[in-house]
Order: C-alpha cells, then structure tokens, then sequence
C-alpha cells in the first residue's frame, strides 16, 4: 500500500513537472485574442508578428511582439527558386535573437484580414516544427482580432535577451522532395493536393517563377482560402468545418498527404489546417513545390479543371 502511495505521489509530480514545463497551448494550435491577452506576461510566451507587410509592425503591433519576415526562415537556392526551409544555422540564430528558450510557447499571428493570410502563421508554425519546435500556436483572426476585441496596441521595436537555442530534434519527414513526388505521381503513394488559386490549378495562369503551366497529374484541388470564413470584417481559421472543407475535397483523411503551392507558403497553410484542424495524420509540403518541380527535367503536368 505504501509503495503505491508513494508510486501516486511520484506520478502525480512528474505530470505537474510535465505540465508546467511550458505555458500549455490548445491542442488544436488556435488561440483567441482573449486567451493572448489573459497570458501575454509569462514569462515563456513568444509572441511573434509574420504579417506580410514588413512595415506595419513599426506603425502597430500586439505589445511584447518581435518581428519575423519569412526571408529570416526560408532560403533561396539554384539562384532564383525562393521557398525552401532555412537552414539549420539560419533558424537556430533566429531562435536565439527571438529569446527563444526550450520553455518557450510561440504564438504567431498574420494580419486576419484576407482568407488566405493565416498561410504564414501556419507557415512559421511549420518551419518551427520542423526543427522541433511543438509548442506552437496561431493567432485566430491575427492582428485584426486583437483590434476588433479593442486591445492595447504599440508601435515600440521589442529586442529580447539572447539565448542559447539549439536544434535537438527534426521532424524531417514533414517534407517531400521530389522523389516523393514522382513516386506520387507514377504509383499514388500518397494524395496529392494543391493549394494554389483555381487559375493556377488549371493552367489559365502561373506564378512568374513556374516555368510551366498546370498541375500534378492526379493532384486533388483545395484552396487554402476554403478552410476560413469571415466574421464581422475579421477572417478566422473554420476549426469547425476543417474536417468537412477536406473531404469535400474528396481527400481522404486516413491516407498520406502531400500538399503543394507555387512556394510551399500555402501548402504550409494547409498543413496546419489539415494536420491541426482537420485531423490528417499522415501530411507532408513538398519543399520549393511547383517553382522547384518546373525546373525538374522531363516531369509532365497536366492542364485544365480537377
């Protein structure tokens, strides 16, 4: 009996010590603007602004944001195809000037403005996992939550104190390459979903740094727009209707994913969606997408309506 108490005693202080490790976020990785402001004063959350407009973050930002652009974890490579995961160097002196600790929650927040602009937070929250990174969530509705809700707002640069970060674990097998790809295509073994615009899907129109027009042969369309709706002027991520937004689709939950854009920016978006939101357990972004597959030799794509 008194081993058994003692066993209880034991266990309930390693679930204690596991619980308090780091400030808990939702398992689902959305946050609301009333679960930010309740928590923004511990000391481990991160709060980071991704907005895509550099410059709004010196005019306006949530008090205790830093600063991200997505060139200080993504790189360009053969010269002129943007979009691949930084490397590891790159991400870990990110971490150390963000004052990122192993304790440490990361929220990250876009603008909430456009149906598609919850895509970077999803993308930081997928570069971050990448190196290991868990404890991470996104700003539901962004920074136009947050003023909708009326809160306090500043314009001050936030420099945190540097730490000492290191990359202990890699979730390597959250990335296709191309070799997944052809392997897709040629005997399905996985879906393959894009992400882009419909004229990008059916090859109306490109990105101008694909060199060609279309899409995977096989591919699934699902715009990464579809999984938010708009509520009095804010754009929310569905967390309800993820699940729906993705069979009707008609891809399959249970079976290997691998989602694709122009950059792999949206494809990250819907990572999160899928992975978080709508229950997908076997996802993969391919790494550079339709820019990096356009300049493989002797690949086809496949023009028209999916």
């Amino acid at each position: 009996m008194l081993k058994s108490k003692i066993l209880g005693v034991l266990v309930a202080s390693s679930i204690c010590a596991i619980s308090s490790f780091a400030l808990d976020l939702p398992n689902n990785k959305l946050v609301d603007a009333t679960w930010l402001k309740t928590n923004m004063a511990d000391k481990d959350l991160v709060i980071v602004d991704i907005r895509k407009d550099e410059k709004a973050y010196s005019k306006s930002h949530i008090p205790g944001a830093i600063k991200w652009a997505v060139k200080d974890f993504r790189e360009t490579r053969y010269k002129d195809v943007p979009g691949y995961i930084g490397a590891p160097l790159t991400f870990t002196r990110l971490m150390k000037k963000s004052g990122v600790t192993k304790d440490s929650a990361i929220v990250f927040y876009s603008d909430g403005k456009e149906n598609d602009s919850y895509t970077i937070a999803g993308l930081g929250v997928f570069v971050s996992e990448y190196y290991g990174i868990k404890n991470t969530a996104i700003l539901n509705g962004g920074f136009a939550a947050w003023e909708k809700a009326g809160n306090a707002v500043d314009n001050k640069k936030v420099k945190p104190k540097k730490t000492n970060w290191k990359i202990t674990n890699m979730n390597i097998e959250n990335v296709a390459n191309i070799g997944d790809i052809d392997s897709a295509v040629e005997i399905q073994t996985a879906q393959l979903v894009d992400t882009r615009p419909t004229v990008h899907v059916n090859g109306t129109d490109k990105h101008k740094k694909v060199l060609k027009k279309g899409h995977l042969p096989g591919a699934k369309a699902l715009f990464v727009g579809n999984y938010t709706k708009v509520v009095d002027g804010v754009t929310y991520l569905d967390a309800q209707g993820a699940k729906a937004t993705v069979e009707a689709a008609k891809v399959n939950l249970k079976d290997p994913i691998i989602w694709y854009c122009n950059s792999g920016w949206y494809a990250s978006g819907a990572w999160f969606a899928g992975k978080y939101l709508a229950g997908v357990q076997n996802a993969k972004v391919y790494d550079g997408s339709m820019i990096d597959y356009t300049r493989m030799p002797k690949r086809k794509l496949v023009k028209g309506d999916i």
